[in-house]
């Protein structure tokens, strides 16, 4: 690896995402000097770690952050699924390992750990502008795809819906998901809780 290499990855707000080539060209670019590999080790390691792997249901909830509503509605599925117990379940989120704006360069390779990790990978969708949009191109990826479910909200007012998912790229990425068994759509809280329950 070139530990000089900066990598084309930007994983930020409004870099939209990649189409699949350029996504996982991008994604190989990344190259991490020592010390970040050892602060990736850092955080995917330790108490945290030790009690994801103890359950026989791992899901990791991505979408929007922050103090926005929808991260509230996000952290009510993430609270769904970490209480389930029958069989044993945990919940997890990318920001459950400390990840800072001066870890930008390692989110995608967090992500990727926690995605392996996982037994579920379930993304919460209101609109397609924030940070998050680029897990969905990861999320694209046919490793992950299999275990993917999308909760995409579903606006009452058309003008409305198409403000909030004006993004073709990332359209075309949702659509792909959205074509098979495990994608829902939500308008209410209470759909949401519903959607939930039909996650495995």
């Amino acid at each position: 690896m070139d530990d000089d290499a900066d990598g084309g990855f930007d994983p930020s707000p409004g870099s939209g995402i990649s189409d699949r080539a350029t996504l996982l060209e991008d994604l190989s670019a990344i190259s991490l000097t020592p010390a970040e590999h050892q602060r990736v080790k850092d955080l995917v390691h330790g108490p945290l770690l030790n009690r994801i792997e103890t359950h026989d249901r791992r899901y990791l909830v991505v979408g929007a952050g922050g103090p926005a509503e929808a991260a509230t509605r996000r952290s009510t599925v993430y609270d769904e699924l970490d209480a389930r117990t029958d069989p044993p379940a945990t919940a997890i989120r990318l920001e459950d390992f400390d990840l800072t704006a001066d870890d930008i360069r390692l989110w995608t390779r967090v992500f990727d750990i926690l995605c392996g990790l996982s037994t579920h990978v379930v993304a919460v969708l209101e609109d397609f502008d924030g940070g998050y949009v680029w897990e969905l191109g990861l999320l694209f990826a046919p490793s992950y795809r299999d275990k993917t479910w999308v909760l995409k909200r579903r606006y009452t007012d058309p003008e409305t819906e198409r403000d909030r998912f004006d993004n073709g790229m990332a359209a075309s990425h949702v659509e792909s998901l959205l074509s098979g068994p495990r994608a829902r759509e939500w308008t209410t809280v209470a759909d949401l809780r519903d959607a939930v329950t039909e996650i495995p």
